[in-house]
């Protein structure tokens, strides 16, 4: 019960009852992890995760999601190959970022790094097999770490669909998602991953099984 009650409180925060500017990053981290609530909104094949409410998903390709407002977009990429195979993160806190923390529950380990790239702020997060990045303004910081742990620590994998899309060759088309859970680079690529999937024209089919 007490887990419950951390989560709706914090989707009240989320729906803008409470300045989120007041709350300390590590807070946010502590709150959403802990709590681990077992909600699903948006059913995809091999897993499945919540949405906060004040987002939409805007594409979908494969194991990789645009998810956004008209303010921010979310770049989520979903590692179905590492969690197949329990891949360890490997990540060493840089010193140097604007903000940066490694995190784990139970046995799923986690980091957020935060840095400052053209007056704006970078945020990065793996946890759970998944990756989100984001740009945001300063003001908006601790509401995309709270919606983007939302979405990585309610994600819940499929193992046996998993396995069959293994059988099907999943490889052919997981190398990029597969190496997001090994040393981080100094320099993330995420611009360069924002100009080819933002300008993907193929229409994309709807996925989501709520009406």
């Amino acid at each position: 019960m007490k887990k419950v009650l951390l989560f709706l409180i914090l989707l009240v925060i989320l729906t803008g009852c409470t300045n989120l500017n007041k709350v300390n990053t590590d807070k946010i981290i502590d709150e959403v992890i802990n709590s681990k609530v077992k909600l699903n909104n948006q059913y995809r094949t091999g897993y499945k995760y919540y949405l906060p409410s004040s987002l939409t998903v805007i594409k979908s390709l494969k194991m990789n999601e645009i998810i956004g407002n008209d303010k921010v977009k979310y770049y989520l990429f979903v590692d179905l190959i590492s969690n197949y195979y329990n891949k360890n993160l490997d990540y060493t806190v840089n010193n140097e970022a604007y903000y940066a923390k490694e995190f784990s529950y139970q046995d799923l380990k986690g980091y957020l790094e935060i840095n400052v790239k053209n007056d704006k702020y970078l945020i990065e997060i793996i946890y759970n097999y998944a990756k989100i990045e984001v740009i945001v303004d300063k003001e908006d910081i601790n509401l995309a770490v709270a919606n983007s742990l939302i979405i990585l620590s309610s994600i819940e994998y499929q193992k046996s669909i998993i396995e069959n899309m293994i059988g099907e060759d999943i490889l052919s088309y997981s190398e990029e998602a597969f190496t997001i859970f090994d040393s981080k680079t100094k320099d993330s690529n995420f611009l360069e991953y924002v100009q080819e999937f933002d300008t993907y024209n193929t229409d994309i089919p709807d996925y989501d099984l709520i009406n």
